[in-house]
């Protein structure tokens, strides 16, 4: 079902206090757009469209707490859906992910893995350094981070809850990217990252559209774009803005608890 809700946003100008509980409308994707049983090349969805969808891809793992088990079997699974999704993009295996409790008040990294809260601010991960006119990329993410220059490098993240019965309480709400506003993102140090990078931040624009998939489970991955090095229409990444939403009357629902794994991949 769709509801009504607030999200924190950036300020109207750069240095002013955030703009909190901004009312917005929340749709049920679920509904709209459906549950992909059957994933196959979505390229043009996650890199020219909308920017997410929700697949079937169950799992082998049993404890999803054990940051081990997640290893040894999760990253090889969220790695073939990715490449089988995109499969113009040669993407590498990973060796972290991050694990998330409403127990936790803060980030923080243990044993290479991050942990932290739902994340309740608008946000998209990685974004570029821009030139001072903010009309073009000074310094792109993966010069910053050293990746292999000389082709398109997009990031993609692979998003599950994991509760054993669907998920009731702060699901990731995910803008359409195609809805979003060049004008309306803001460039600031991402402030959880290992070494500083940009991330992309937002101010409320009432043309944005916003979606969530309701009673997800833990056979179902949300998959999403958080980066393009070389967007198709020759303009600024559009990011895939997201942020956990409250769902009116869930106080006391069961705790959410998620597991998200980013992927990066050079064009072939």
């Amino acid at each position: 079902m769709d509801f009504h809700s607030t999200l924190n946003y950036s300020g109207p100008k750069n240095g002013d206090p955030p703009q909190m509980n901004v009312p917005v409308m929340i749709h049920d994707a679920r509904i709209t757009d459906g549950v992909v049983r059957d994933p196959g090349d979505t390229t043009d969805l996650l890199l020219n469209g909308k920017g997410f969808m929700l697949v079937r891809s169950p799992s082998k793992v049993q404890d999803w707490s054990d940051p081990e088990e997640v290893a040894r079997i999760h990253y090889d699974e969220a790695l073939e859906l990715t490449r089988t999704l995109l499969p113009g993009f040669s993407f590498q295996p990973i060796t972290s992910h991050t694990f998330r409790e409403e127990k936790h008040k803060d980030h923080f990294w243990k044993d290479g893995i991050q942990y932290g809260p739902a994340a309740e601010f608008v946000h998209n991960d990685y974004a570029d350094f821009l030139t001072e006119d903010g009309k073009s990329v000074e310094k792109s993410f993966p010069e910053v981070m050293g990746m292999p220059s000389g082709s398109r490098v997009v990031g993609i993240n692979i998003w599950r809850s994991v509760t054993e019965t669907p998920l009731e309480r702060f699901p990731l709400t995910v803008c359409d990217r195609t809805s979003v506003e060049l004008d309306d993102l803001v460039y600031e140090l991402n402030p959880n990252a290992p070494k500083p990078f940009n991330a992309h931040y937002c101010r409320p624009n009432d043309g944005q559209r916003w979606n969530y998939y309701s009673a997800m489970t833990k056979d179902e991955a949300l998959v999403f774009t958080t980066y393009d090095s070389a967007p198709a229409d020759g303009n600024l990444f559009r990011p895939t803005l997201h942020s956990a939403v409250r769902i009116p009357d869930t106080e006391h629902a069961m705790k959410r608890v998620s597991v998200e794994l980013r992927f990066f991949g050079s064009a072939r």
